[in-house]
């Protein structure tokens, strides 16, 4: 499959977003002592991964073919090969369904509530 330039540029932005805020939260959740703050990094780092797959377009739309997601994936690939998919999806799949909800409803405000409480920035 093969996608726009514009496409092509917009996975490529996002995706480096996504791996600068991956790699910072790991560097935090790897330090941190306190349970509370470390449950906020996990679900801080859901959220980037939400915030992420709805910019490419692997969210959001219930129909994206299968070969659009697998050519997307590889697309992300080129950018950030060493993510751990199966650690990343399992931030998501932990979350009770109020918090899923939430976060997918609101990624932007449920992420600065977060990033305030914890007094951080990505």
């Amino acid at each position: 499959m093969s996608f726009t330039p514009e496409k092509l540029q917009q996975i490529k932005e996002s995706t480096e977003t996504y791996k600068h805020e991956i790699e910072t939260l790991n560097t935090l959740i790897y330090k941190e002592s306190d349970d509370t703050r470390l449950d906020m990094l996990y679900n801080l780092r859901a959220l980037s991964t939400i915030e992420h797959c709805s910019r490419i377009g692997l969210f959001g739309s219930d129909e994206t073919p299968e070969s659009e997601a697998e050519a997307i994936s590889r697309e992300v690939s080129r950018y950030f090969p060493h993510k751990d998919d199966a650690e990343l999806f399992d931030d998501l799949a932990i979350l009770e369904d109020e918090v899923r909800n939430r976060y997918f409803d609101d990624p932007d405000g449920s992420k600065k509530t977060l990033l305030d409480a914890l007094k951080i920035t990505l």
